[in-house]
């Protein structure tokens, strides 16, 4: 069983906008706020969190908290990383969910011991969290 919920932000919750500008992934959103008292969910991006400064309120909530790598001078890439961001959320890593749209951060994860799933498409996120409440 899962508690927490980690998301990747570009190419998992946030898409380059057809004018330029970054696109929500509104579906996942409103997944993620439907299902608050279910599961705690996070975002966990490469990207400073001033660059996010500006859509956080669009975000938290239904997401509890944003964490930069960068801010938290963990590489997404190491395994450390996700041990490091399960004792920051206080959660067991075997009960975190951790999507992201890059393979390499996907096994890093899984070997730290999260549970993961290598984002391709919105639906299928949505089924396997779904199936793991």
């Amino acid at each position: 069983m899962i508690t927490a919920l980690v998301v990747d932000f570009s190419w998992v919750l946030a898409f380059p906008g057809s004018t330029g500008g970054l696109e929500l992934n509104r579906e996942l959103i409103d997944f993620v706020k439907s299902n608050q008292s279910k599961i705690r969910s996070y975002i966990f991006s490469a990207s400073s969190i001033v660059t996010l400064d500006k859509i956080k309120p669009q975000l938290i909530p239904p997401f509890v908290e944003i964490f930069s790598s960068k801010e938290l001078g963990l590489y997404k890439h190491q395994p450390d990383s996700y041990r490091q961001l399960a004792k920051i959320i206080d959660t067991l890593p075997n009960q975190i969910l951790f999507t992201d749209d890059k393979e390499l951060n996907v096994e890093a994860a899984k070997i730290a011991g999260l549970q993961t799933f290598l984002f391709t498409d919105t639906p299928d996120l949505i089924k396997k969290i779904t199936r793991l409440l």
